[in-house]
């Protein structure tokens, strides 16, 4: 029994011996692969911080690349703007509506103005998908040289929100003679800002005293040249069966756009409906031009009704690639009395927002074809050398030998310099 019992216990030791090994090699098992576990995790710690570093890289290199772009499209931009300053202007149909709301301070004499938002934005960008709008305005006339007051500018966006409120010194009594010239614009950092569309609001149709606050949607409509003024003296007379006379005297006092020049007017008559356009002779170097000339137009009278004559005044100036124009004037015939005939004065004015003009109007072949060359080098991004980071000082110069104009622009580091 002895005997036995000694073998089991020699037993014993030896599985605690076997225990004691197992232990410590799975203890240094575990060590190793504690090291591995460390060092997978060390390594998938470099890893994933160099594919945040890539991806930080990608991103940071594709808004460079943004950035360069935008920056290259507005510099093609401004180098068509300088050849024909037409080129970016609203042309047709204008989109979009801006509200505002107005309001008058009896005791202090002001004129409230909250700017609210824009709705249906048309963007005047050259790749034609958004706009960076604010809003300026001012008044019309501006008895006191008050000057404009704008927005903040909203990035990237064709619906912008504004809730900024301005103010106007207006006396009570010139209310009714006053109107608020509102301008949608598209900010551009190296030329003129591109009006988007513009409202023209009367301050007469509003009563301050029964309706303290006025808050409205208006729709925006082609930029009014408020510049334009003088008058045009004509005679209108009927001649059985079916002629009417027409005989355009003279001018008063018309715009002179040149300050080195005054305009060498003519006039261009026309009824829409009738293909038959006449025009005077142009009369140099002058703001009171006189014609005397006389045109026949082929017009039953049962026609008068639906029929209107349309005055067009133009610079035609050895300086100007096509005519200018100076101001219009609509004369509706549904009022015109063929016994009596008319012999009087017109208001010159800027007509394109007319109900009558405004799908008549068309922009000249020259814009038309400086807008089609601008979009195709906008998409096609060409030349080349102009569609990348620019450094260093160099000339970039534009020709356009059909309309005989060109620009020029000076880079020093990718900085326009004017």
């Amino acid at each position: 029994m002895g005997g036995k019992q000694s073998h089991e216990i020699k037993m014993t030791e030896n599985e605690n011996v076997t225990d004691q090994e197992s232990f410590m090699a799975n203890i240094r098992k575990g060590m190793k692969n504690s090291k591995k576990i460390k060092g997978l995790a060390k390594l998938m710690t470099i890893k994933e911080k160099q594919a945040k570093e890539e991806s930080q890289a990608y991103y940071t290199q594709e808004e460079d690349k943004h950035e360069t772009d935008k920056t290259n499209q507005q510099l093609l931009k401004s180098m068509f703007k300088r050849m024909d300053p037409m080129v970016m202007q609203a042309i047709g149909e204008v989109k979009g509506d801006v509200q505002v709301s107005f309001k008058y301070d009896f005791n202090r004499q002001l004129l409230l103005i909250k700017v609210i938002r824009c709705r249906d934005l048309d963007p005047k960008d050259v790749r034609g998908k958004t706009a960076d709008p604010f809003v300026r305005m001012f008044l019309h006339p501006d008895f006191e040289s008050q000057g404009e007051r704008k927005t903040q500018v909203i990035k990237r966006t064709l619906a912008p929100t504004f809730n900024e409120i301005f103010s106007f010194e207006l006396s009570e009594v010139s209310i009714p003679d006053t109107s608020l010239v509102v301008q949608v614009c598209d900010f551009d950092e190296m030329v003129k800002h591109d009006v988007l569309g513009e409202a023209i609001i009367s301050l007469k149709k509003f009563n301050f005293l029964e309706s303290p606050v006025h808050t409205a949607w208006y729709s925006l409509q082609l930029e009014t040249d408020l510049k334009i003024s003088g008058e045009l003296f004509v005679t209108i007379v009927y001649q059985l069966p079916q002629t009417l006379l027409v005989t355009i005297h003279r001018g008063s006092t018309i715009t002179q756009r040149d300050s080195d020049r005054k305009p060498d007017a003519l006039v261009k008559a026309s009824i829409p409906g009738i293909p038959v356009v006449h025009k005077t002779k142009p009369v140099e170097s002058t703001r009171d031009p006189e014609w005397e000339e006389t045109f026949e137009f082929p017009i039953p009278q049962e026609e008068f009704n639906f029929r209107y004559i349309v005055f067009n005044v133009l610079d035609n100036g050895a300086d100007s690639t096509s005519d200018e124009s100076l101001g219009q004037v609509v004369i509706d015939l549904m009022n015109f009395d063929p016994e009596k005939g008319y012999h009087g004065s017109f208001i010159l004015s800027d007509l394109k927002n007319h109900e009558r003009l405004r799908n008549k109007m068309s922009q000249k072949a020259t814009v038309q074809e400086f807008r089609e060359a601008l979009m195709a080098h906008s998409f096609f991004k060409h030349p080349k050398f102009l569609f990348q980071k620019h450094s260093g000082n160099k000339v970039i110069t534009v020709t356009s030998r059909k309309a005989g104009s060109n620009a020029k622009i000076r880079l020093v580091d990718g900085i326009p310099v004017y």
